[in-house]
């Protein structure tokens, strides 16, 4: 192993810089916007897609890693990472050996998730940010392809959209007013008539209100806009009258 990598072996324990707690796949992300040259020094602006918040949480995980030294250059381990694809698994299972060695020394295919809560405290994390810590080392060594405990294997499994396929089948297996109607679901509906012979109609089945925030949102403003348009374009008075027998 480099000089440098060695280096930065020790436990993180003993720094100040919180474990990881952004996403496992924005990491992965951040290392292949390097792969097209590694700067001299790494800062936010190398990230220009990601917010001003993920871009300094991927700058600490860097360091909390040992992938910059303290001035923020990049090291030996993560020019290895990025430059060596195919080798990254197993350069992702020395990095959370080195960094989380006070963790791992537990034996992860020992540990329960409350061991693995409670451990994670000793890297500098509190309340919702300890519980995304604990889901980026297990997301890394999932992908690194490290032997844990079951239950460990099913927390990595279950983190997940789950929430939203479970509401899927409302839209996806209901397809037409006949259905909702025949489906028993207490629906609403508003139909708007445009310039062309066009007609929108825009239902709704269940529950706005038991919604999440913004899926609640994304109701309410469809909601809104349909009232506008109705609004500002009231129907002719020969298309409200009714038809005669």
């Amino acid at each position: 192993m480099p000089q440098q990598a060695i280096a930065n072996s020790t436990d993180a324990t003993e720094r100040n810089t919180p474990a990881p707690y952004l996403p496992f796949l924005t990491f992965q992300s951040a290392l292949a916007a390097l792969e097209h040259g590694i700067p001299k020094m790494l800062d936010r602006t190398i990230w220009p897609s990601q917010s001003g918040l993920v871009q300094s949480q991927i700058l600490m995980a860097f360091r909390f890693l040992g992938l910059v030294d303290d001035r923020d250059r990049p090291t030996d381990v993560l020019r290895e990472l990025v430059e060596e694809k195919d080798n990254r698994a197993g350069l992702i299972t020395k990095l959370l050996n080195e960094s989380y060695t006070a963790l791992i020394d537990h034996d992860l295919t020992k540990m329960t998730p409350k061991m693995v809560d409670d451990e994670m405290e000793r890297y500098h994390v509190t309340g919702e940010t300890k519980r995304k810590a604990v889901s980026f080392f297990l997301r890394a060594a999932k992908f690194a392809g490290m032997p844990m405990h079951p239950l460990l294997s099913a927390m990595v499994r279950n983190t997940g959209p789950r929430k939203r396929r479970n509401k899927a089948p409302i839209i996806s297996k209901i397809s037409s007013i006949e259905e909702v109607e025949s489906a028993q679901i207490p629906t609403n509906a508003k139909t708007v008539h445009l310039s062309n012979g066009t007609i929108v109609t825009v239902t709704i089945a269940g529950d706005p209100f038991t919604l999440p925030q913004d899926e609640r949102g994304f109701v309410f403003e469809l909601v809104d806009a349909i009232q506008a348009w109705t609004l500002a374009h009231p129907p002719d008075e020969e298309e409200s009258e009714e038809p005669e027998e």
